[in-house]
């Protein structure tokens, strides 16, 4: 017997087929969420980008929304890394360089109750194959964690026979290729019924803070600047060549992950969730999608730009205003994190005055 729910959501280009990216995706699915996949577009027509923005109508589009949203509010795109890579204490808890791959039991939790959706979560194999039938009969896609590789889960559509259906993870970055077999299969996720959500805004805020107060707490940003500056104890300036390149390609592969500051942007910026259109944010959720993160993003690009270029080899005189430069640039970063903690709080105390 065959069965495949008509499934035809894509997933952000933002990340893997971790658990937030398919559960952005199921999301769309279980509330009939569509876009507009007809819009009008020059690059379609291989000319340059005007700008026109037409493409957030689409379904990929809605689903970037979507997954912007759990992303952040699950405190996800607020996670900061240490210098020496070392994953922080956040990182285990959200699921973050880990095997949890954003599915910890902190962060489902957190997002089937905020989603408004009921769960179960099965670990034992034997329960695995009759679950997943039922529940793709009454039209419900699952959750399904993998052994082993990136981007460990997967959304299951379909079954025929002993074989399960996977959709197309179109956009996905590493995008996985083919369905699963069962003993495959590490956790399944199973989606109830649809509830009251159990948290809203001023959940997803305290989460929020919650990271942030961490990652200011544990002077993460403090790790970085200390091995760049020049004049530091342990600065550039102490260092030989190699490790003077060593460390600025860490910086640069950190500006990667702070890249998470767009997402975390366009979610103040755009204001999709109902909750987030109060007036009375308008004046601090502006701060954060432009002056801060907005900010944050172009000053990452540059850190990530300029490590391809310097040729530390070559410079006589300039390291050491090349070190303070970074050293400057990564202290503007930090103070953008503050700035947007000092407006989360604001906002959560907009909505619980005694805060």
């Amino acid at each position: 017997m065959k069965k495949d729910l008509a499934f035809r959501v894509p997933f952000s280009g933002f990340t893997t087929a971790d658990f937030i990216n398919c559960f952005a995706s199921i999301y769309l699915f279980l509330e009939n969420m569509t876009g507009d996949d007809h819009y009008n577009c020059k690059v379609k027509k291989g000319e340059p980008c005007d700008g026109c923005g037409n493409h957030l109508q689409s379904l990929a589009g809605v689903q970037e929304d979507v997954f912007f949203l759990f992303d952040t509010m699950c405190g996800h795109s607020s996670l900061r890394y240490r210098f020496d890579g070392e994953p922080t204490e956040m990182q285990k808890m959200i699921g973050e360089n880990t095997d949890d791959d954003s599915g910890t039991d902190y962060t489902v939790g957190f997002l089937f109750g905020f989603a408004g959706y009921e769960y179960r979560k099965l670990t034992a194999p034997s329960e695995f194959k009759a679950a997943i039938l039922a529940s793709i009969d009454t039209e419900k896609p699952v959750i399904a964690k993998v052994k082993a590789g990136r981007g460990r889960f997967r959304v299951i559509t379909g079954y025929d026979g002993d074989t399960l259906i996977c959709p197309d993870f179109a956009g996905a970055q590493h995008k996985p290729e083919g369905a699963p077999a069962y003993d495959e299969l590490e956790i399944v996720y199973i989606i109830g019924e649809k509830i009251t959500p159990r948290y809203t805004l001023i959940d997803g805020l305290e989460r929020i803070r919650r990271v942030m107060e961490y990652n200011i707490s544990e002077n993460l940003w403090g790790g970085y600047t200390g091995k760049m500056g020049w004049y530091d104890p342990d600065g550039l300036g102490k260092t030989d060549l190699e490790e003077k390149k060593t460390r600025m390609k860490r910086v640069a592969d950190t500006m990667w992950h702070t890249f998470n500051s767009h997402n975390f942007a366009e979610v103040f910026r755009h204001r999709k969730y109902t909750e987030l259109k109060n007036p009375a944010f308008d004046e601090i959720f502006q701060k954060i999608g432009g002056p801060c993160y907005g900010y944050t993003h172009d000053l990452a690009w540059a850190l990530i730009d300029l490590e391809k270029q310097i040729d530390w080899s070559a410079l006589i005189n300039g390291a050491c205003g090349i070190g303070e430069m970074v050293q400057l640039t990564l202290y503007k970063i930090r103070d953008n994190d503050i700035q947007v903690l000092d407006a989360v709080k604001q906002a959560i105390t907009i909505l619980k005055p005694e805060n």
